[in-house]
C-alpha cells in the first residue's frame, strides 16, 4: 500500500504518464479502457481515493448529447451529419450522441428543437440561425443548467457555453487576400452566400469587404446575393453577376453549394478566369479544385469538431478557433 500517495505514485505504480492519470480521475475522456482501469487498480492501490468514489468512475455516467444541424442542400453539412453518425457509433467519448437536420432557415422549427430536445438532453449543439428568439432558447436552457454550444455559426448575445468553429472574420480575410493577390489590374469582386441569418456568412462578408476597401481600392465589390446554399439558386445568380459585370475577376463563396457556382463559370467558358474560393471540402469541391474552377476551398476538419464537441462536454474552459484548413489544387 502507498502512504499519502499522490498522482505521480499511482503514474509509476499503473505505468502511465501523470496526465493520463489526471484525466482518469477526473472523469475525462480519450483514454483507452484497458489504461483507465489500469489506473483505477494503481488508485485503489494507494488508498488515493473512496471505494465510491473509484466505483463511480470505473462506471461513468454517459452524458447524452445532441446536436441539431440544417438539413440544407449543402453537401459539406450533410457529409458532416453522416460523419458525426459513423462517429458516434465507433467512438465513446462519455457521451451518447445524437443529431438531426431541421429546416434550415426555420426559426420556430429550430426554437421547438431546441426546447423539446433539450429538455431530454445534457448538452445540446447546433448551427442555426442567428435569431432573438433562438437566443432566448439558449439563454432559457442555461439557465436550466444545460450545456449548449454553437457549432460553425455562432448567436449573437447568448449565453452558450461554447463556440466551436473557426474564426469566420480570419476567413473573410483570407479570401479577400487570395483574391486581391492573383487579380493584377482593376475589377470587380462578388459575394455569394447562403443567407445572412447565419451570423458566420455575416462575418465572413465583412472580414472580406475589410481587408479590400482597407488595402485594395482598385477592385470594387459587387455586393452579396443569397443563394440559400441551393445549387440551382447558385447557378442562376452566377449567371446574373457574369451578365451585369463584365469585369467580373473574382467569387467568394460564404456558404456552401459552389458546385452551382461552379457550373455557371463552366457553361460560360469563364473557368479559371474568374477565381472562385469557397468553404466547405468535400467530393464536389475537390473535383473544381482538380479541374481548376475552385482557386482555394477554406475548411476544417470535421474529425477534429467533433473530438472539440466531445472533449467540451468535460471541460469548463471555452475552446480556441478551429484550425482553419486552406486547399488548393496543389495541395490535395
Amino acid at each position: 500500500m502507498c502512504r499519502r500517495a499522490g498522482i505521480r505514485d499511482i503514474a509509476r505504480l499503473a505505468g502511465v504518464s501523470d496526465a493520463t492519470v489526471d484525466r482518469v480521475l477526473h472523469g475525462r475522456p480519450s483514454v483507452r479502457p484497458a489504461t483507465a482501469e489500469r489506473v483505477l487498480k494503481a488508485a485503489a492501490e494507494c488508498r488515493y481515493m473512496s471505494d465510491e468514489a473509484l466505483a463511480r468512475l470505473a462506471r461513468p455516467t454517459r452524458l447524452r448529447l445532441t446536436v441539431l444541424l440544417p438539413g440544407s442542400a449543402n453537401p459539406f453539412l450533410r457529409r458532416m451529419n453522416q460523419d458525426l453518425r459513423e462517429w458516434a457509433q465507433v467512438r465513446d467519448r462519455g457521451a451518447r450522441i445524437q443529431s438531426f437536420l431541421l429546416p434550415s432557415l426555420d426559426v420556430d422549427a429550430l426554437c421547438s428543437s431546441l426546447r423539446r430536445l433539450g429538455q431530454r438532453s445534457d448538452a445540446i449543439a447546433f448551427f442555426g440561425v442567428d435569431h432573438p428568439d433562438v437566443r432566448d432558447e439558449v439563454n432559457a436552457l442555461v439557465a436550466q443548467g444545460k450545456q449548449v454550444m454553437t457549432l460553425i455559426s455562432d448567436i449573437t448575445g447568448s449565453t452558450r457555453s461554447a463556440f466551436i468553429g473557426i474564426d469566420n472574420l480570419a476567413a473573410g480575410r483570407t479570401a479577400a487576400y487570395l483574391l486581391a493577390a492573383t487579380t493584377p489590374n482593376a475589377g470587380t469582386l462578388a459575394i455569394i452566400a447562403a443567407t445572412r441569418q447565419y451570423r458566420a456568412h455575416v462575418e465572413r462578408e465583412l472580414g472580406f469587404q475589410e481587408l479590400v476597401q482597407r488595402d485594395h481600392p482598385r477592385l470594387i465589390i459587387a455586393g452579396t446575393v443569397e443563394g440559400q446554399d441551393d445549387p440551382l439558386t447558385n447557378m442562376r445568380m452566377t449567371t446574373s453577376l457574369l451578365d451585369r459585370f463584365p469585369d467580373l475577376c473574382g467569387i467568394y463563396n460564404v456558404g456552401g453549394s459552389s458546385e452551382g457556382i461552379g457550373m455557371a463559370l463552366q457553361q460560360a467558358g469563364q473557368t479559371g478566369y474568374i477565381k472562385l474560393i469557397g468553404h466547405g471540402y468535400g467530393s464536389g469541391t475537390r473535383r473544381m479544385l482538380e479541374d481548376g474552377t475552385m482557386m482555394a476551398v477554406l475548411t476544417q476538419r470535421t474529425q477534429t469538431l467533433l473530438e472539440v464537441l466531445a472533449d467540451q462536454l468535460h471541460s469548463q474552459k471555452p475552446p480556441q478557433p478551429l484550425p482553419m484548413q486552406i486547399l488548393f489544387p496543389t495541395n490535395l
